[in-house]
C-alpha cells in the first residue's frame, strides 16, 4: 500500500501537467499533448515548442500535422498509427479539453456538462466563431461563473 502511495504522489507532483495538480487556472493554450503508446505503456508529452513538435513529426514519418489529443501507437518497426485519445481519458490524465475543436460525444466528458449545454455550446461557436477566451463560455445560456469555474479546469482553447 505504501508503494501505491508513493506512486500516486510521484505521478501526480512529477508527471502531470500542472493543471491537474492545483486548483488555479493556467494558461495551456498553445500546449499540445500527445500521446504516445509503445509496447503496451502510454504517455502523455506536452508540446509548447513547435519546433519540437515538428521533430516528434518527422522521428516518426508522419504527413499529418498532429494536434492535441492525438494519439501515436507505435507498433513492431517503429510503424506508427495515428489515432485520437478519447477525452474522458485525457481529463483523467489531467489534460485538458480543447473547446474549440472537440465534438459534442468529447464535450460531455467534462464534469457539469450534459447534453443540453453541450448542444448551446456547439450552437454558440457555431453561430459567433471559435471561442477567443474561456471567459466567452460565460454568454452560453446555462453557464454561470460557478460553472464556469469548473469547465477552466478540465478545458482549454486549442
Amino acid at each position: 500500500m505504501a508503494l501505491l502511495c508513493l506512486l500516486y504522489f510521484l505521478i501526480t507532483c512529477n508527471y502531470l501537467p500542472p493543471s491537474a495538480n492545483s486548483e488555479s487556472n493556467i494558461d495551456t493554450a498553445g500546449t499540445i499533448y500527445i500521446e504516445i503508446s509503445e509496447d503496451g505503456i502510454s504517455t502523455v508529452r506536452s508540446f509548447t515548442n513547435p519546433k519540437a513538435l515538428e521533430n516528434l513529426k518527422y522521428q516518426y514519418r508522419l504527413r499529418d500535422n498532429l494536434k492535441s489529443g492525438d494519439r501515436l501507437i507505435i507498433g513492431k518497426n517503429e510503424n506508427v498509427k495515428l489515432a485520437r485519445k478519447s477525452c474522458r481519458k485525457s481529463i483523467s490524465l489531467g489534460v485538458p479539453i480543447g473547446i474549440n475543436t472537440t465534438e459534442a460525444d468529447d464535450l460531455k466528458a467534462i464534469p457539469g456538462v450534459g447534453d443540453e449545454l453541450v448542444s448551446r455550446i456547439i450552437n454558440y461557436r457555431d453561430s459567433h466563431g471559435k471561442f477567443k477566451s474561456l471567459d466567452e463560455l460565460d454568454n452560453v445560456e446555462g453557464i454561470g461563473k460557478k460553472k464556469l469555474a469548473n469547465i477552466k479546469k478540465s478545458a482549454n482553447l486549442d
